[in-house]
């Protein structure tokens, strides 16, 4: 069963599209936070690969250690907990894109199969709390 969101009239009241622009500036206020190196940060951003072109809600790259990260984050603003199949596939763009780590934020939670999927792949899994917050899904809600 998923988390029930304090703020979800609030989402429900803006588009998909709002949703993930207010992702975006949510992580940029993180990065921000910890002083990343060369911190930069995309909405709605198509990117080539070998296999084809993947849109991505939200993309980001950052200097640690000498190297170049890549982060894609995948925003979903549903009325239930995300599946696994989606977390599946975010984990496929991360792998055909080379990216280092995929996150996505839900406004609902992860079903349990999802939140296994995305601990045995890497894929950080966060909630909305509200317009300045997200919190990590650590365990099955």
């Amino acid at each position: 069963m998923g988390t029930i969101n304090p703020y979800r009239e609030f989402v429900a009241s803006i588009s998909p599209t709002e949703f993930e622009e207010l992702c975006l500036e949510i992580l940029k206020g993180y990065a921000e936070a910890e002083h990343l190196s060369d911190f930069s940060i995309q909405h709605n951003v198509s990117i080539p690969a070998d296999d084809g072109t993947y849109h991505i809600d939200v993309y980001a790259r950052f200097i640690a250690m000498g190297v170049e990260f890549k982060v894609i984050a995948e925003c979903k603003r549903y009325s239930s907990p995300v599946s696994r199949e989606k977390v599946a596939v975010l984990a496929d763009k991360v792998k055909s894109l080379g990216a280092h780590k995929g996150i996505m934020i839900s406004t609902c939670g992860f079903q349990s199969g999802a939140y296994e999927y995305a601990k045995k792949h890497g894929i950080g899994v966060f909630v909305y709390v509200n317009q300045r917050a997200l919190y990590a899904q650590l365990d099955e809600i």
